[in-house]
């Protein structure tokens, strides 16, 4: 059975994509590259954060987390900016989303994804 271990992100600014993934979901870093380019991981999926002048992003990534109102307030610690949308509950298993600081889309859940 395959299982999703790996989600690639092009960035412009590799350092600002890591310092949030790390600060807002407890992310580790595994390393990085000469050019700049970092690899995290949260002990089951790799995240890859490849510097590239001309940013593309991918469509989203998904955070399962332990609680809501705790994941918000750390979220408004490392980016006291984010803006948080709630979905359409019958269109998605998230309950909030917002935009990392590239502007690639997040969603953030408490009940999970189907697997």
């Amino acid at each position: 059975m395959a299982r999703v271990r790996h989600i690639a992100f092009y960035t412009e600014n590799p350092e600002r994509e890591a310092q949030f993934y790390c600060g807002a979901f407890d992310l580790k870093r595994l390393r990085q590259s000469e050019n700049g380019s970092i690899w995290l991981s949260d002990g089951y999926i790799n995240i890859a954060l490849i510097k590239r002048s001309k940013s593309t992003g991918i469509d989203h990534i998904g955070f399962l987390v332990d609680n809501l109102d705790s994941a918000q307030q750390r979220l408004r610690q490392v980016m006291p900016a984010a803006e948080f949308e709630m979905p359409n509950e019958n269109v998605t298993a998230a309950e909030f989303k917002l935009k990392d600081p590239d502007g690639n889309a997040v969603d953030v859940s408490e009940k999970g994804w189907a697997v």
